[in-house]
């Protein structure tokens, strides 16, 4: 199955959400297996980005505006990685789905919120469908 995450792009101005193709291998019944599955994706992308130096890894030409983008916010890199931590895909997808029971992460499939229920949340996905994960931050600070 193939479905579109809206992922957020480095930079400030503008909009900067850009959906990105991601291939699942069975469709995710309920929000906590796509969660599951999306998490494991990303893990196993960041463990192949680990993997490789600087040498194995060639820049690709970088886009003027992906440059500028990248300027402003004042860090321009190529992707390398060079934490040696091994990633843990079970802790990670812990952490998510905790996040998501919690209310610090929304997920939206298309317009439409898939609401957290504890017996699992059923979600209707096709292909091509548009996911977008949402994370809030708490602000901290005193109100004087």
């Amino acid at each position: 199955m193939e479905l579109y995450i809206n992922m957020k792009q480095p930079g400030k101005k503008g909009r900067r959400v850009k959906p990105v193709l991601f291939v699942y291998d069975r469709v995710p019944e309920t929000a906590e297996e796509l969660i599951e599955a999306t998490v494991r994706i990303m893990v196993e992308e960041f463990r192949k980005r680990q993997k490789q130096t600087p040498e194995e890894k060639i820049p690709e030409a970088m886009e003027e505006e992906r440059i500028a983008a990248l300027a402003e916010i004042g860090r321009i890199s190529f992707g390398y990685v060079y934490n040696e931590k091994e990633a843990d895909p079970e802790k990670a997808v812990e952490t998510a789905k905790l996040a998501y029971e919690d209310g610090l992460v929304r997920v939206f499939i298309g317009e439409e919120e898939a609401e957290y229920r504890k017996e699992g949340t059923p979600v209707s996905l096709k292909d091509g469908d548009t996911v977008t994960f949402v994370r809030f931050a708490m602000l901290a600070g005193r109100m004087w």
